[in-house]
């Protein structure tokens, strides 16, 4: 019965291009020792009961008080090697998500991550932190680190925090740069805790996205960017209103050059390639490709929207929606301060992190 619960709900908010795109978000529940957790590569919209994968929870408590190397490689395949050896009997085939020990942090049974536009709106913002403690005293703030054990040896020492000052479990963590997590024994109070939150964001974001259409397409363009991207590859256009106010000029263009959170690295590669009116296309692609190592997925171009680039119409569509998720967090972020993308150090570690790589292969 827990399972069929956890994939209804699952389902039910993976189904919500608001709060889901892509392969994006997990969700867990907690059956006496065991933890089932959404895999890897799965998607909440259409993840069956048989989906999660199911975990020992007494295996994934020892992890969170071992020991593991300092220096990153060792210490994230050490801790990988660890959370596949957590499976239960019968799991082999499936790879659980690499925020499982996260998802075990918390003592509640149900457990919903999701990266809506409108959270990470206050999470990659430059005053996120003030105006979350403001407005989500419940919230427990999780400052910008290294994704997986780190990340989760970081909430258990937030949690224990705010439990050691109120007396009480947290139930919202708001990662900064990522998303939120809710934890509840029952999916009515996920729900109502998922509700409020963003009820509040909505209230206090005086400005939303203009998405109507303002630009025509060049199809010669896109034709041709789709052909230096790679052979047989395709192209989408956006138009949107409020992607063409920032393709304007390169000062315009500033929130978006470096990514948000490590869903747009995964989808649209760590950054768009910027091209001026008159500029040399196959230079400036050149350029990008010499200095990046690969093709630009995102190209924007002055004063016209952007073309989204990839080698099937599912994964152009894919890199489209995510490069919308992140205009849609530069304008939600003006109500709090400003946007703040992902420092460079975290973008670079997670370019080079096998679990994300993990992740954009199969969204392939």
């Amino acid at each position: 019965m827990i399972l069929q619960t956890l994939a209804r709900f699952s389902n039910l908010y993976g189904g919500n291009p608001e709060l889901v795109l892509a392969g994006g978000g997990n969700t867990s529940a907690k059956d006496g020792n065991t933890l089932y957790i959404k895999g890897s590569g799965t998607r909440l919209a259409t993840v069956a009961p048989e989906d999660f994968v199911a975990m020992d929870r007494g295996r994934l408590a020892a992890m969170l008080d071992k020991t593991y190397p300092q220096e990153d490689a060792p210490r994230e395949a050490a801790a990988l090697a660890d959370l596949m050896a957590a499976k239960l009997p019968g799991q082999e085939a499936k790879r659980p998500s690499v925020e499982t020990l996260l998802h075990a942090l918390f003592p509640m049974r149900y457990v919903l991550h999701l990266h809506p536009a409108l959270v990470n709106g206050l999470t990659c913002a430059a005053d996120g932190k003030a105006w979350a403690e403001k407005l989500f005293p419940q919230a427990v703030w999780i400052e910008a680190c290294k994704p997986g054990y780190i990340l989760a040896m970081l909430c258990r020492e937030r949690m224990a925090q705010y439990k050691s000052r109120t007396g009480r479990d947290a139930q919202i963590l708001l990662l900064q740069n990522h998303g939120v997590f809710f934890a509840a024994d029952d999916v009515q109070t996920l729900d109502t805790l998922l509700c409020d939150l963003l009820g509040t964001l909505r209230a206090h974001c005086a400005q939303t996205p203009d998405f109507s259409a303002s630009a025509d397409e060049d199809a010669a363009l896109g034709s041709r960017l789709a052909a230096l991207y790679a052979p047989g590859a395709v192209y989408r256009f956006c138009g949107a209103a409020e992607a063409v106010r920032f393709s304007e000029s390169l000062t315009s263009m500033q929130p978006l050059l470096e990514p948000f959170t490590p869903d747009h690295i995964v989808y649209c590669k760590a950054h768009p390639l910027y091209l001026p009116r008159g500029c040399d296309v196959q230079a400036a692609f050149a350029d990008y490709r010499a200095l990046h190592g690969y093709a630009p997925k995102i190209c924007y171009v002055q004063g016209g929207g952007f073309y989204a680039l990839s080698e099937t119409a599912k994964q152009a569509d894919t890199a489209m929606l995510l490069a919308l998720d992140a205009v849609k967090i530069a304008v939600y972020s003006r109500a709090f301060g400003g946007a703040l993308p992902q420092s460079k150090a975290l973008t670079e570690f997670i370019v080079n992190w096998e679990v994300e790589a993990y992740r954009a292969k199969l969204a392939q």
